[in-house]
C-alpha cells in the first residue's frame, strides 16, 4: 500500500534563518518542488543571492529581514509576510541559535539568549501565522529541533533545553489541532556540517551530514505529514533505548565526553 503524500506545488511557504545552512537549502528544495518561499533572516545580502536562486523555479518568492530574535516585532513582521505571499500554507521554524558549553561556563545569559531564539521566537511566530491558516482550514508547521533535545549531550544543557521546551510545546499544540486541518511536524537532525555554524570543541573532529540532504528529509516529512522525523534516522533507536534507562544513557554521556578531553586536552574549552 502507498501512503498518501500532500502536494507541495503551489503552496505558500515561510522558511526562518533561509539566508544559509540548513534554512537557505530548504529554501531551495521547496521552491524546486513547486513552493512559493518568502525566506526571512538577519543578513540582507546572503537572503538577496538565496532569493535569486528561489527565483529560478518560484518567480514570487520573497525575501525579508528581520530579527526574529525581537519578540515584540514578530506580529508586525507576520502580517508583512501574509501581504507579500498573500497566506503563508507552510511555516518552517528553522531559525535558531547554535552553541555549546560546558558547566559552569554556560550561563544564566546563555541559557536566557537560547530560550528567546530557539523557543520564544518561533512559539510567537506560530501564534501569529495561525489564525490565518485555521481560518483557511489548512496548513503545515515544521519545527526544526534537534536530537540535542532528545539526547540532552554534554557541553549542550542550554541549547538542548531550549530544542526539548520547543519540542514539548509542539507535541502539545499537535494534539490541541488535531482535526483542524492544521497539522505539525517536528524535525529532528542530528550534526549538520554548515559553513557558518563551527563545531564546540568537544565535536570539531565529527564530520557531520549535509544539510541539503536535511532538506531532502524535510521536505519528505512534509509530504507525507509524518509527525516526527529523525536525521539520520539511526537516532530514533538511540533515543528509544536511552528512555529505557536515562540513568545508564547520561553516565554514557559523561565517560564519552571525559575521555575525549583525555585524548586531547584542548576539547576541554568549549
Amino acid at each position: 500500500m502507498i501512503a498518501e503524500t500532500t502536494k507541495l506545488e503551489g503552496k505558500r511557504v515561510l522558511v526562518t534563518g533561509g539566508s544559509s545552512g540548513i534554512g537557505a537549502c530548504i529554501a531551495r528544495e521547496l521552491a524546486a518542488a513547486g513552493c512559493t518561499v518568502g525566506i526571512c533572516a538577519r543578513r540582507s545580502q546572503l537572503l538577496a543571492s538565496v532569493l535569486e536562486d528561489l527565483r529560478r523555479h518560484a518567480a514570487d518568492s520573497v525575501a525579508l529581514t528581520v530579527d526574529l530574535s525581537d519578540l515584540d516585532e514578530i506580529e508586525t513582521f507576520s502580517r508583512q509576510v501574509e501581504t507579500a505571499l498573500g497566506g503563508v500554507d507552510i511555516l518552517v521554524n528553522n531559525a535558531g541559535q547554535m552553541g555549546a558549553l560546558r558547566l559552569p561556563e554556560n550561563n544564566w545569559a546563555d541559557a536566557e539568549r537560547f530560550v528567546r531564539v530557539n523557543y520564544l521566537s518561533p512559539v510567537r511566530l506560530t501564534l501569529a501565522l495561525l489564525p490565518g491558516m485555521l481560518e483557511r482550514g489548512s496548513g503545515q508547521i515544521l519545527n526544526i529541533s534537534s536530537v540535542a533535545a532528545k539526547l540532552n549531550p554534554p557541553t549542550e544543557s542550554a541549547y538542548a533545553g531550549s530544542k526539548a521546551a520547543l519540542t514539548a510545546y509542539f507535541e502539545a499544540a499537535a494534539a490541541d489541532l488535531a482535526g483542524r486541518g492544521v497539522t505539525i511536524h517536528n524535525f529532528y537532525p542530528g550534526w549538520i556540517r554548515t559553513s557558518d555554524e563551527p563545531p564546540d570543541s568537544l565535536h570539531r573532529d565529527m564530520e557531520g551530514e549535509r544539510p541539503e540532504d536535511v532538506a531532502v528529509a524535510v521536505r519528505r516529512q512534509l509530504e507525507t505529514a509524518a509527525f516526527e522525523a529523525y536525521f539520520p534516522e539511526e537516532f530514533r533507536e538511540i533515543y528509544v533505548n536511552r528512555s529505557k534507562d536515562v540513568p545508564a544513557f547520561v553516565e554514557y554521556s559523561a565517560g564519552w565526553a571525559r575521555e575525549r578531553i583525555e585524548s586531547d586536552p584542548r576539547r576541554a574549552v568549549s
